[in-house]
């Protein structure tokens, strides 16, 4: 019971609280069971709401699913899938999760030298975690509730919990600048961060996908122009039980006075998101059902 109440308390505010018990009671399964349960129900509760299904029916015939419905029941079973994931529900530690990850490119990210790992709210976000789990020292950087994500505080898992330095509780946006700082200063001890695109920052350029315009925050430009370290795009996604990282080959280096220079990174990353979007419909739920770009 003091277990049960420890995650009951840890509840992210993101989260209501019927979303928060089913999450600690489909842990008690062992994986993927919990997970499957999670997607089933997203599915049917995402057809049920008006909303939900429309924005999901209307995900399907932007992406080119020959099927309507069935494309909006995979967009809605995702939702549950994404969420499982980013809870790691079920895993009882990290060497099974560990099992289940996969990582093409690696030898972009085994390059030496500082390196911003550029992410996207598409397929199963993970922040740092796989990374650090297969390994690799990558922190972190944006809003997060960790204490609350990985493991339910079993002793396994235990090493992964303590908050990283550049992890900013969510709502506390207004400490970005000072964080942005701390990232140039480890960016140029050659260490390697991880952010989202989209994230924070001012908008910087919005990438023209066929379903519509996503904008881009500047966070990551300003710390590559001021660090010159390397930009690594990483995108996940699910393939079966494996959840698979892919690397990318860097951006070009930013020239500071060639305004084509960033015309080109826009080009570059709207080839690759829209590739993203074209491959795997149902796992951009982000886009689809939670911040729909139409």
């Amino acid at each position: 019971m003091t277990r049960f109440l420890a995650r009951w308390r840890a509840r992210p505010l993101r989260h209501s609280r019927a979303v928060w018990a089913l999450l600690i009671v489909l842990d008690l399964l062992p994986w993927p069971r919990g997970e499957d349960l999670a997607a089933g129900l997203f599915m049917i509760a995402g057809l049920a709401r008006p909303g939900r299904r429309r924005a999901a029916l209307a995900w399907a015939e932007v992406t080119g699913a020959s099927q309507r419905w069935r494309g909006a029941a995979k967009t809605c079973e995702f939702l549950g899938r994404w969420l499982a994931q980013t809870r790691t529900l079920g895993f009882r530690s990290p060497e099974q999760f560990r099992q289940h990850l996969a990582i093409q490119g690696a030898e972009h990210l085994d390059m030496p030298g500082a390196a911003i790992l550029l992410g996207f709210h598409l397929g199963p976000i993970g922040g740092d975690l796989p990374f650090r789990v297969l390994g690799y020292p990558v922190t972190f950087v944006g809003s997060t509730d960790r204490a609350a994500t990985v493991g339910w505080w079993s002793d396994a898992w235990r090493p992964f919990l303590a908050p990283r330095p550049l992890s900013l509780p969510v709502a506390s946006r207004d400490r970005w600048p000072a964080v942005l700082y701390r990232v140039h200063r480890m960016l140029l001890d050659g260490e390697k961060v991880y952010l989202l695109a989209e994230g924070d920052g001012t908008e910087v350029f919005r990438l023209p996908l066929s379903v519509g315009d996503w904008p881009i925050r500047a966070g990551w430009v300003t710390l590559h122009r001021l660090t010159g370290a390397r930009v690594l795009p990483v995108f996940h996604h699910l393939d079966g039980p494996r959840h698979v990282l892919t690397i990318h080959p860097p951006l070009p280096p930013l020239d500071p006075d060639s305004p084509k220079d960033l015309e080109g990174w826009r080009d570059r990353l709207t080839c690759l998101v829209e590739d993203y979007v074209n491959r795997f419909p149902e796992q951009c739920p982000h886009l689809a059902l939670m911040h729909p770009l139409r």
